[in-house]
C-alpha cells in the first residue's frame, strides 16, 4: 500500500515537458488545482481557458522552427516544478486581453531552456530574455490563440 501512495504523490507531482511547434510544460494535477483556485479571481468577461490548455510556455516556436527536427529527436530532460504566484495578473495588448499568473521560479525555467537549447546546439541559450513564465488562464474568447503573447 505504501508503494501505491508513493507512486501516487509521485504522479501528482510530475509535470510534463512537450513540443508542439512550441516547448512548454502541462501543468501536474497539483498545479491545476491551483490554477482552478486562482480561476476565482477572475472577472467578469475573462472566458476561463479548458483544462487541456493550461500549460507554461518555455519558448517559442519562431526560436524552436531551426531545431524542429532536432528537437523531436533527444530525450528532454525532466522540467522544473511550476511553482506559481498567488496573484493573477491582466495582460494587455491591442484588441486583446488575458489573466495570467506569474511563476514564482523565474531563474529555474532560465536555467531549463539554457539546458535545453544547449543540448540543440543553439548558440543563443538566452532566446527570450524578456519572457515572465506564466499560465495563461483565461482571455476574451476561451480560445488559447487569442491570449496575450
Amino acid at each position: 500500500m505504501k508503494n501505491l501512495m508513493t507512486e501516487w504523490r509521485n504522479f501528482l507531482r510530475e509535470s510534463e515537458v512537450k513540443y508542439s511547434g512550441i516547448l512548454k510544460i502541462k501543468p501536474n494535477q497539483i498545479a491545476i488545482s491551483e490554477l482552478e483556485a486562482l480561476k476565482a479571481m477572475l472577472p467578469e468577461e475573462a472566458n476561463r481557458l479548458s483544462e487541456k490548455d493550461l500549460h507554461v510556455t518555455l519558448v517559442h516556436q519562431s526560436i524552436l522552427k531551426p531545431f524542429q527536427d532536432q528537437i523531436k529527436n533527444i530525450v528532454l530532460p525532466e522540467p522544473p516544478q511550476i511553482d506559481l504566484d498567488d496573484e493573477v495578473f491582466e495582460r494587455t495588448s491591442p484588441g486583446k486581453k488575458s489573466w495570467a499568473v506569474r511563476l514564482v521560479n523565474q531563474d529555474e525555467m532560465r536555467e531549463y531552456v539554457k539546458h535545453i537549447m544547449e543540448l540543440l546546439g543553439s548558440q543563443n541559450t538566452n532566446p527570450e530574455p524578456e519572457r515572465v513564465f506564466h499560465v495563461s488562464l483565461a482571455n476574451l474568447t476561451g480560445e488559447p490563440k487569442d491570449s496575450v503573447r
